[in-house]
């Protein structure tokens, strides 16, 4: 008994080390306190796959964890269900605990029918999700069909926080499905970002309650109303993609006379006006402030 207590602790305190949440139910491959996880992650598995100081970046999907031993979630058609978060570092948390959710952000949930090459979002929650503190909603659509091969029939979550580095986190979980519907569900992919292989860079909306990682609003009502309608394309909709930008970054032009000091350079897609220093004036074909 002393070595197990002993052997727990030692587990908390390097688990711990990773003070972001992670799915705990359904629970994900990988994770420490699932039986049928062949392998687990006591360090990295709330790290994104984005890694960390700690934790080497990991694969995109499901962070690359063996699929396990047998199924340890059954979904059925039609049901609806609360998913569940876990921190590692406060196994029993007060408001104020730091659950590392980064100010939330967008959350999204998800099934695969193959293994994680194509995803069907199901339920979307926006600014403050995740948060230990509640339970989020999802339904698994009325006309979802049977999926019953072990390591195909997969359970998303993925999230992109609103505060800090630009990352992506993805917990998967194996489930079997079990459905009347012979026709396959249609294609909605998650919002992929914030990695080398998706270069394009999102920074979600943050829970207005509360900008740090403490306990938040919870779930929005309009996204509960949202995800629990039936089933359809409209009700999982996630952020808008990214505006186009005005201008092309290091752009600069002069402005005016070839002799006015007045320039504009693009940064982060915006053109900004500036005066060249002291003397100098726009010179447009070396593109710099320089002497007339």
């Amino acid at each position: 008994m002393k070595f197990l207590t002993s052997l727990f602790l030692l587990a908390s305190l390097i688990y711990s080390v990773s003070a972001h949440s992670s799915m705990s139910y359904p629970l994900p491959r990988g994770h420490p306190l699932n039986p049928n996880a062949p392998v687990k992650d006591y360090n990295c598995i709330t790290a994104p796959l984005n890694g960390g100081v700690t934790c080497a970046p990991k694969p995109f999907p499901c962070g690359g964890y063996p699929v396990d031993t047998q199924f340890g979630t059954v979904l059925n058609a039609g049901e609806i269900f609360e998913v569940k978060f876990y921190n590692p570092g406060a196994p029993n948390p007060v408001p104020s605990s730091n659950q590392g959710r980064h100010n939330g952000g967008l959350c999204e949930f998800a099934l695969s029918y193959d293994a994680g090459q194509t995803w069907t979002k199901i339920a979307t929650y926006h600014k403050t999700c995740p948060d230990v503190f509640f339970g989020w909603k999802v339904k698994i659509p009325e006309n979802a069909p049977s999926c019953t091969k072990l390591g195909q029939c997969i359970f998303s979550w993925s999230w992109i926080n609103a505060v800090g580095n630009r990352e992506l986190y993805q917990n998967c979980a194996d489930v079997k499905i079990i459905g009347k519907s012979t026709t396959p569900l249609p294609k909605i992919d998650i919002t992929k970002a914030n990695l080398p292989m998706f270069p394009n860079t999102i920074t979600p909306e943050g829970d207005p309650a509360n900008t740090g990682n403490a306990k938040g609003s919870g779930p929005l009502a309009s996204d509960v109303e949202a995800n629990l309608k039936p089933f359809s394309t409209t009700n999982t909709q996630s952020i808008p993609p990214p505006k186009k930008p005005k201008c092309v970054n290091g752009a600069f032009k002069c402005k005016n006379s070839k002799k006015s000091p007045i320039y504009t350079i693009c940064k982060n897609g915006k053109n900004v006006t500036l005066k060249c220093p002291g003397t100098l004036v726009c010179d447009q074909k070396k593109k710099k402030c320089s002497y007339k």
